[in-house]
């Protein structure tokens, strides 16, 4: 464990996915419990930052525009690149931690001039040793992201006690899920289930006629609500599902943000999800979750939390859909427990 002297300004950095984002609450919430007093900043893709604005851990995320200094001129990204990092550095923090092990955010460690900095160490070829301060954490491929997230901060000190999953959503959003369920006709829908269509690559989802069919199984024993969930981009996803359901208990959703997105899951009694970033979203506001994995090795990913299933088949379209609705209706009674 490293001693560390008092620490009042703290800034970590993990730029990444929606899941990683997620998953990185558990490790904020327990540097919060080590450092109650230290205002904490988190450096994310603006992409997904307003996931970590729903964490009471930090007080300030800072939403970086990757993509848009990638795929400007070379001239114009670098500038906004160093204009970055001097901001960084003019906000004088006592301790850096990089949780994404790229060089490019090893570098900014280094140019933050924190008298404190320790990151993980991803592999030789990526970690630039003189950035850092404190001795690295080599990243253990063989834990669940979470764990790993959550073995840097223990080298500081912080006890790893209970997984702290919680996501806190703003009052305006759970008002705006609330309006569109209402719109929908499901505001008072007692089996309001989440369907998630969507994932970051093809051989990653569960085809929609599929997830239809699986709503059209539920309805014939549950009379649930199917609320159908995508990203930015696939929303022929919907269309594919609408096409094939045979039910008209269902309301299509493809268009929410980040944080609108979290309150409508809050809503659901269950979510079912492809390997994706909203899966975690599930276990993070208290909802039953079953992530169906293909690809990605459910060890490291899976969905967190003691009601979270998984099932995984190589290829994606091996899973049946009666395995699912098997599935589902175990979880669906141990709810109601």
């Amino acid at each position: 464990m490293v001693a560390l002297p008092d620490v009042s300004r703290i800034l970590v950095i993990r730029y990444g996915r929606l899941g990683d984002l997620v998953l990185l609450i558990p490790a904020l919430r327990g540097l919060r419990r080590r450092f109650p007093a230290a205002h904490i900043s988190a450096l994310a893709d603006q992409r997904f930052a307003a996931a970590l604005e729903m964490c009471s851990g930090v007080d300030r995320v800072i939403a970086s525009d990757r993509i848009g200094m990638r795929d400007s001129p070379w001239w114009s990204g670098a500038l906004s690149a160093l204009r970055s990092a001097h901001e960084l550095r003019k906000a004088r923090y006592d301790l850096v931690i990089d949780f994404h092990g790229f060089q490019e955010t090893n570098l900014l460690a280094w140019y933050s001039r924190a008298p404190w900095r320790i990151g993980l160490k991803r592999n030789e070829a990526s970690y630039l040793p003189f950035c850092f301060n404190l001795d690295p954490v080599p990243e253990d491929q063989s834990l669940h992201v979470a764990e790993r997230f959550d073995s840097l901060v223990e080298t500081l000190g912080v006890s790893p006690g209970a997984r702290d999953i919680r996501l806190e959503v703003p009052a305006e959003n759970r008002a705006t899920a609330e309006r569109f369920l209402r719109e929908m006709g499901m505001d008072g829908c007692p089996c309001l289930i989440g369907m998630n269509l969507g994932a970051s690559a093809a051989d990653k989802m569960w085809p929609a006629a599929r997830f239809a069919a699986l709503a059209d199984r539920l309805a014939d024993r549950f009379d649930p609500g199917v609320l159908f969930l995508c990203g930015p981009g696939e929303q022929d996803l919907l269309r594919q599902a609408e096409s094939s359901l045979k039910t008209d208990r269902y309301a299509l959703a493809g268009q929410l943000g980040l944080k609108d997105l979290a309150a409508v899951i809050g809503r659901c009694r269950l979510l079912v999800s492809n390997d994706s970033g909203p899966m975690h979203f599930g276990p993070a506001l208290g909802v039953p979750t079953l992530g169906l994995f293909s690809l990605s090795d459910p060890l490291h990913y899976r969905p967190l939390g003691d009601r979270s299933r998984v099932v995984r088949r190589v290829p994606v379209e091996d899973i049946e859909v009666e395995e699912v609705f098997e599935q589902v209706v175990e979880m669906l009674v141990k709810s109601e427990e």
